[in-house]
């Protein structure tokens, strides 16, 4: 819902006017591949689909072996949905061909969420592809306990 407002053009401020102006832009990067844990196995897709399609990114999808049910069933809600097809492509590949398709000159970058070993091996094909890359890597369930928490009864 706030994706258009959130990528529009946004002025800068500069130093001295009289130099001209500064625009901050969002473009596209393309296309993506993102590679996805087995836990939580919809949230984890919902929660990198959105806004890489709100920034006009298409995405390729390499979920967990053990999901392939889910990612399946997402990709036909997404067309359902009216996505274009090949925006959204499942790819039922094992983590050995990872290298494979960012080594593809189409393919702008990676995103991952999973153990630090796989991290750290996506991360080193990105490396060597020269391609951009996030990783969420090992636990990140941080979370915050309030001062009026019941503490007794949890």
């Amino acid at each position: 819902r706030h994706a258009e407002a959130l990528l529009q053009p946004e002025r800068l401020p500069v130093a001295d006017p009289a130099e001209g102006e500064a625009m901050l832009v969002y473009e596209p990067l393309g296309v993506l591949l993102c590679v996805e844990p087995w836990n939580f196995p919809y949230y984890q897709i919902a929660r990198i689909i959105a806004p890489q399609l709100s920034a006009g990114n298409t995405m390729l999808l390499k979920h967990a072996s053990n999901v392939p049910q889910s990612a399946a069933a997402f990709e036909a809600l997404m067309l359902e949905a009216g996505l274009p097809k090949g925006a959204f492509i499942n790819l039922y590949i094992d983590h050995k061909q990872i290298e494979l398709i960012l080594n593809d000159p189409r393919v702008q970058g990676v995103a991952l969420t999973g153990s630090e070993a796989a991290g750290a091996s996506v991360a080193a094909a990105a490396g060597k592809a020269l391609k951009k890359s996030t990783m969420e890597l090992g636990g990140a369930d941080a979370f915050v306990v309030l001062a009026d928490a019941d503490l007794e009864k949890t």
